[in-house]
């Protein structure tokens, strides 16, 4: 008997990890090598505030050495905007 080992092409990924994105669930997933695909993506389904929220990742951190930004802690990633 033979067992086969399924691994998800990229693009089931890519689906996968966008489905759990519009649930509020799944930022932990999002990485330099899949950003560019889940943008796009989330551009196909108009669904803008995730596509800022994605370019918002993509962004490059400040790296002068000073203190860290005052940015006030969000709820969590897309939890405001995500369809329940």
């Amino acid at each position: 008997m033979s067992t086969t080992t399924y691994f998800p092409s990229n693009a089931d990924h890519i689906e996968t990890i966008y489905r759990r994105l519009i649930r509020g669930l799944g930022h932990e997933l999002v990485n330099d090598g899949n950003v560019a695909a889940l943008i796009k993506r989330a551009l196909q389904d108009e669904h803008t505030v995730l596509v800022q929220e994605l370019r918002g990742w993509q962004m490059p951190c400040e790296t002068s050495g000073g203190p860290p930004g005052l940015v006030a802690p969000s709820r969590g990633f897309n939890n405001e905007n995500a369809k329940h």
